[in-house]
C-alpha cells in the first residue's frame, strides 16, 4: 500500500505558513484603528494659573571602577622558591611590565612582559613572559587571577610553566601580592 503524500509540504513548510499567520494576527492587532483622544474644539475662556512643582532630587552615586593601573610592589611567592620582591606596572593599554629580583646592584635580574584585564567587582587576569635566569635557562609563561583588594591592594594566584632551553618543562604554583605605590 502506497503511503499517502502530503499536499501542504514538508515540516519546514508548515512551520513557515504557522509563523506567517502568527505574523499577521500581530500586524492587524497592531495597525487596529485606537480610539481618539476627545479634544476640545475651542480654546479655554480662563486662564488656568501656573503651578510650581517642586520635586526632590534624587541622589545619584557613582561608583568608580577600581584599576590597576600604576606602579605596585609586588612579593611573589612559587611553590618551590622563597618568596620575591619586584615592581609591577599596569599601564592603561592593558600592557604590563615586571621588573623582579632586584641583584646586587638594585636592578632587576630580569624583566617580564605581557598584558592584563579587568572584570567585575575589581577582579584582574593578567598573563606575562619573562626570562628564567640562572644556570637553567628559559622562559617562564605566568597566568594570575586575582582581586583588587583595595584602590591600593591586589592579591593573585596562579601558574608558572617553565620551558627551558634543554627542552625541559614544569609547572609550579604562583601567588602573587602588591601594594599600589604610584
Amino acid at each position: 500500500m502506497q503511503k499517502k503524500q502530503s499536499t501542504t509540504g514538508g515540516r519546514a513548510a508548515r512551520r513557515a505558513a504557522g509563523v506567517a499567520l502568527a505574523a499577521g494576527f500581530l500586524t492587524l492587532a497592531v495597525a487596529a484603528p485606537q480610539p481618539a483622544l476627545a479634544l476640545p474644539t475651542e480654546p479655554a475662556a480662563t486662564a488656568t494659573p501656573v503651578t510650581t512643582v517642586t520635586t526632590a532630587t534624587r541622589a545619584t552615586t557613582v561608583t568608580t571602577v577600581p584599576s590597576p593601573v600604576g606602579t605596585w610592589s609586588v612579593t611573589t611567592q612559587e611553590s618551590d622558591h622563597p618568596a620575591s620582591t619586584g615592581t609591577l606596572f599596569f599601564h592603561a593599554d592593558h600592557t604590563l611590565r615586571l621588573e623582579a629580583h632586584p641583584g646586587p646592584d638594585g636592578k632587576p635580574v630580569f624583566i617580564g612582559t605581557g598584558e592584563w584585564r579587568g572584570g567585575c567587582g575589581g577582579a584582574l587576569r593578567y598573563e606575562f613572559t619573562h626570562p628564567l635566569p640562572g644556570t637553567r635557562t628559559g622562559t617562564a609563561y605566568v597566568e594570575l587571577d586575582g582581586v583588587l583588594t583595595s584602590p591600593t591592594g591586589f592579591s593573585a594566584r596562579g601558574l608558572t610553566q617553565r620551558v627551558y632551553d634543554d627542552g625541559g618543562t614544569e609547572t609550579v604554583t604562583i601567588v602573587m601580592t602588591g601594594t599600589k605605590t604610584a
